[in-house]
């Protein structure tokens, strides 16, 4: 016999052109945010969560600690001439310590107008370049915690606003 269950009626897939990622190119100054994405076919965030746990003699489960989150992401870009992603963190290529700064955005949660970010601050590894494909390939590491806020679009490039604590 099936069990029948309750499945709202306003249930949406959410597309993964809906979740932003942009890296600061002047993170020194100013913010300039520049989108993440042109020859870019795959991204997504590991938060290679450390999990401590202890099992008690006298219990049958063990206890969980989840410690802490080391935030990253693995990116594959195809080099495009003119794309200042692409130039910004191609100019890294010989740094160590490569500084950026990271707004996530989640636009499939937004109301058309201000979408819930998350800033980072964080740091490019660069671990390929070139090969037959011409592309870079790097590790964007998230450091801290970040901050959370909203963000605003002007001809397509993002404001970011903290949200105000209480």
């Amino acid at each position: 016999m099936a069990v029948k269950v309750n499945i709202p009626d306003n249930i949406e897939k959410i597309e993964r052109s809906e979740f932003l990622t942009f890296l600061d190119t002047t993170p020194s100054s100013s913010a300039t945010w520049k989108i993440l994405g042109i020859g870019v076919t795959d991204f997504g965030i590991d938060y290679g969560a450390s999990v401590d746990s202890e099992k008690w003699i006298i219990e049958n489960t063990a206890r969980i600690n989840h410690s802490s989150n080391e935030k990253q992401g693995s990116v594959t870009q195809t080099a495009y001439k003119n794309d200042p992603l692409f130039e910004f963190v191609n100019a890294g290529r010989d740094k160590l310590n490569y500084k950026t700064h990271i707004l996530d955005i989640d636009v499939w949660n937004g109301n058309g107008s201000s979408y819930p970010a998350k800033k980072s601050d964080g740091k490019i590894v660069i671990e390929n370049y070139m090969g037959e494909n011409a592309a870079i390939e790097y590790t964007i590491h998230y450091e801290g915690d970040p901050v959370e806020g909203t963000v605003t679009f002007a001809d397509g490039v993002p404001t970011f606003t903290p949200t105000t604590s209480l």
